[in-house]
């Protein structure tokens, strides 16, 4: 009899006995770090998020002139450039998206693949490719070649970057990332002939609230010292300020790039900010919203 009360009492002590105590090794599994940055781009760069399955955003990008009179009110009522930009979710780790540039009418589909994933422990990064190709929608008289001839193909550009990111914490977040642009048709004087272009990022995040956070960008060009002064491409520099309210992100900062597609920004970019006697600082500001499906 004592022996058939024992078991009773064991088997009621193991049924009401936590589950998670069976399962220590399944609690203990690393997991993905999420939110190393709170959009998939910054200022002038791409970072390593992507949207999530099934979720669409919709961004606003805007740059006004150059901060250079008052009587324009430091840029803001001189010529601006706008795009918007639409993306979706295929699924967790791959993007889609198609954008339009008010510089050379200029439409892209561009996309994003997550390739690897930081997690608790063992993966120390997240690493993420993004890539688009570019079609000019101007006038045919504005892209002849050497002989004189518009090809469609002249107006086709391409641009991939692969970005390696690590949220530090809960307030820093670094990325950095290597690019090269492709552009079908170029100004050979200017540019030396070359066609390839290529360059490093760099992009910063610190949280200071649950809400807003300080921005910091650096793009620098590599391989353009035979390319002339005129034309040569500048490093970019931007100090921002974003305030994120969950499916909303808002982004103002200041840098010297004019441009915004990604092969725009780094290839165009002639304003430089360590001249301080040329005025070379741009204001900017991205809006963006999310939904799920």
């Amino acid at each position: 009899m004592k022996n058939m009360n024992l078991k009773k009492l064991m088997i009621i002590a193991l049924t009401a006995m936590p589950i998670s105590l069976f399962a220590q090794d399944g609690a203990s599994a690393p997991e993905p770090v999420r939110n190393t940055f709170e959009h998939g781009f910054v200022m002038n760069n791409f970072t390593t998020e992507t949207n999530g399955n099934h979720s669409l955003d919709v961004a606003i990008q805007h740059r006004f002139g150059t901060m250079d009179r008052f009587d324009d009110l430091y840029g803001i009522y001189a010529p601006s450039n706008i795009r918007l930009n639409f993306t979706y979710g295929i699924t967790r780790d791959l993007t889609m998206g198609f954008g339009s540039c008010k510089t050379q009418n200029t439409y892209d589909l561009n996309w994003k693949y997550k390739l690897l994933k930081q997690k608790t422990s063992g993966m120390p990064v997240t690493v993420t490719y993004f890539g688009n190709v570019a079609r000019k929608f101007i006038n045919d008289t504005k892209i002849l070649n050497s002989t004189g001839v518009t090809n469609q193909y002249n107006k086709l550009t391409y641009y991939n970057e692969l970005m390696i990111s690590r949220k530090v914490n809960s307030h820093l977040s670094l990325q950095v990332g290597g690019y090269c642009a492709y552009y079908n048709l170029i100004d050979s004087a200017s540019y030396a002939g070359k066609h390839l272009f290529y360059g490093v990022t760099a992009v910063g995040r610190y949280k200071f609230s649950p809400q807003s956070s300080i921005l910091v960008e650096y793009n620098h060009p590599l391989g353009v010292d035979d390319i002339a002064k005129a034309t040569q491409p500048k490093p970019n520099l931007g100090i921002g300020l974003e305030v994120s309210t969950g499916n909303h992100q808002f982004q103002i900062f200041v840098c010297n790039a004019n441009g915004i597609l990604s092969q725009d920004s780094k290839l165009y970019n002639t304003n430089d900010f360590k001249n301080l006697g040329v005025p070379s600082w741009i204001i900017g500001f991205n809006i963006t919203r999310q939904w799920g499906f």
